[in-house]
Parts: C-alpha cells; sequence; structure tokens
C-alpha cells in the first residue's frame, strides 16, 4: 500500500513537471495572440507605427516567423524599405521550408522591389569613436566599416566626439544611389573668460582750507634749494683709478731698476782692473735690472694709459664727458731703453 502512493505521488510530480513548459507556453501564445490581434486592428485603423510595436511584441514571445511577414507589409506601408527588407529575410530564413513556394516567390518580388528604393551612404572624415547618427539614430561609432542603407529621399547625418564640436549634414538619395559622405569635426576651442573688471572706488581727499595770514604778521617767503643729487663713481672709474695706480707703481719700480742697474754699471768699470770676475758679475746684474727695468716700464706705461681711459669713459650718469678728450700711447725707443709714452687731452 505504502509503494502505491509513493509512486502515484512520483507520477503526480512528474506529470506537473512535464505540464508547466505547456502551461507557460500556452500562456504565452496566448498573450501573443492578444498583441497580434491589436496589432490587426491598428492597421485597420491606420496607426501602422503602432501596429508595429504589437506585432513586434507578439513575434518576441513566441518567435513564430509569420508575424515576421505582417510586419514586413507595414514596414512597406509606411514607406521603410531598409527595415522591410530585412523584415521579409528574416521570415524567409525563419520559415524556411514551411513557407509555400507561392509565397517565397511574392516575398522575393517585394524584396526586390523594396531594394530598388534603397540608397547607400559611406561615412568618411570622422576621428575613431565619434559616435553616428542617422535621422537620430545612433548607428555605431567611427569608422563605419559598412555602408549605411536608406531610402529614398533626404536624410540627416550627425556626429559627435569628445573635444569637438557636433557636425551634421542633410543628404538626398535616390533608389540605389551610392554617395560618400564627408563629415569633418572642429577640434573645441576653449575660450578664455573674459578678464575681471575691478570696480573702481573713486577716492574722495578732503583738503582743508587754507587760511589767509592775518594782516599784522610778517609774510616770510622761504626759497627751498633742490637736493643736490650726489653722483656716485661708477665702476669703471674706480676699475681705471686702480689701473692706474699700479701703472704708475711700475714706471717706480722700472725707475729704480734703471738706478739700480747704473750703479751696478759703474761699479763693475771700476773692478775691471782690479777683479775681473767680480766686475763680470756686477756687469751681469746691471743687465738683469735693465731687463726688469723695461718690463717694468712698459707694463706701468699701459695700466696706467689704460687707467686714464677708463676713468674718462666710466664717468657717472648725468656727468657729460668732455668732447676733445682722447688718450694716445706711443712706443718710445732709444739708445739703451725701450717704453711707451702716453700723451692726450682731458
Amino acid at each position: 500500500m505504502r509503494i502505491m502512493v509513493k509512486q502515484t505521488a512520483f507520477l503526480v510530480i512528474v506529470m506537473g513537471v512535464l505540464a508547466a513548459p505547456q502551461i507557460a507556453r500556452a500562456g504565452a501564445k496566448e498573450e501573443a495572440r492578444k498583441h497580434y490581434d491589436r496589432a490587426i486592428e491598428l492597421v485597420d485603423d491606420g496607426q501602422l507605427e503602432g501596429a508595429i510595436v504589437e506585432f513586434q511584441r507578439s513575434y518576441d514571445l513566441t518567435h513564430h516567423f509569420s508575424v515576421l511577414y505582417n510586419i514586413g507589409q507595414v514596414f512597406v506601408s509606411l514607406a521603410k524599405p531598409v527595415e522591410a527588407v530585412d523584415a521579409y529575410q528574416r521570415y524567409l530564413a525563419d520559415g524556411g521550408k514551411k513557407i509555400s513556394a507561392a509565397r517565397r516567390t511574392e516575398v522575393e518580388q517585394e524584396i526586390a522591389r523594396q531594394r530598388a528604393r534603397i540608397a547607400t551612404l559611406e561615412i568618411r572624415g570622422l576621428p575613431e569613436g565619434a559616435g553616428v547618427r542617422v535621422d537620430g539614430k545612433e548607428i555605431g561609432k567611427a569608422p563605419i566599416a559598412a555602408p549605411v542603407r536608406v531610402g529614398v529621399g533626404t536624410h540627416t547625418i550627425a556626429a559627435t566626439a569628445e573635444g569637438y564640436d557636433p557636425a551634421e549634414t542633410e543628404v538626398t538619395v535616390a533608389g540605389e544611389d551610392q554617395k560618400v559622405v564627408d563629415l569633418v569635426l572642429t577640434k573645441h576651442v576653449v575660450e578664455a573668460p573674459p578678464p575681471t573688471v575691478a570696480q573702481v572706488v573713486p577716492v574722495v581727499r578732503v583738503v582743508p582750507p587754507v587760511l589767509a595770514p592775518a594782516l599784522s604778521a610778517p609774510v616770510v617767503s622761504t626759497t627751498v634749494e633742490p637736493p643736490v643729487k650726489q653722483q656716485s663713481v661708477g665702476k669703471m672709474r674706480i676699475a681705471g683709478i686702480v689701473s692706474g695706480a699700479v701703472g704708475v707703481a711700475g714706471i717706480v719700480a722700472g725707475t729704480w731698476c734703471w738706478l739700480t742697474a747704473k750703479s751696478r754699471h759703474d761699479d763693475a768699470i771700476g773692478n775691471v782692473n782690479q777683479n775681473y770676475t767680480q766686475a763680470q758679475q756686477q756687469q751681469s746684474q746691471a743687465q738683469d735690472f735693465v731687463t726688469a727695468g723695461n718690463v717694468s716700464f712698459i707694463a706701468g706705461g699701459v695700466l696706467a694709459a689704460l687707467g686714464v681711459v677708463l676713468y674718462f669713459v666710466g664717468a657717472p650718469d648725468g656727468q657729460a664727458a668732455t668732447p676733445d678728450t682722447h688718450v694716445h700711447l706711443l712706443p718710445a725707443v732709444g739708445p739703451g731703453f725701450a717704453g711707451l709714452n702716453a700723451g692726450g687731452t682731458w
């Protein structure tokens, strides 16, 4: 007895599981039939856009290929050849051998008629990733590889991309036209905000009234002397002074060397007969002092002349240089001496 109860319960469960899809399918078919009947009513009333929605909902519930035939017919009535061709081709593919030969011939002829009303557009010139819309409908991102199919008439092609100004154009096509649409986007230029103009608040200064001096008070006239502008010594003039001082020191050193050389020369002459070796040493020393004196004279003369030039060229601002100021250096060579002569006017 227990075995019979268990078997009965098992059969009820199995039958319920097998019947559930059938009930669900029955419910879907019933719902699909309601949308289908509603679509037929909308077609009779001339509301073709609404009929497309109802036919599509009926097809989504059952995916019965016969509904695609109705959708294709409505698209033909709406003058939408692209959508009509797509619906008819799906109808033939899904129906396969279930479609009669006469109906298949009819649909194929209608497909050929609708294709003659389709043009293709090749959209170029857009940056990669730009969104493209045709008649307000998004068709993808650039680059658009396949030609875009549109019906006969005028269509609006628009594109947008980040960093670019949006652009759109209109194109009019006839059946079986093949057109290239060059749609160029211009980079967006961010305009700088106008400069903020600071509000100027007028400052009102109150000037106290000037009191007239009393008649009995003596009027003292005071003359204010303009301040004397203290002129600073320029760096170039300071360099001239230093160079001149070093040059004078060189000339003094040269003079001492010449005097020492003369003293050694006199001593050498006096010792020629008495101590010839010592006389030779004294004469050699005299020659060395002559050489040192010449070098000191030349270097001192050059530095002294340079100091004069720097001193007058580096006059402070506002102090006019003397128009006829000039300096010249001339080489001086004579018996037993060589050097430079500096001269000029200032």
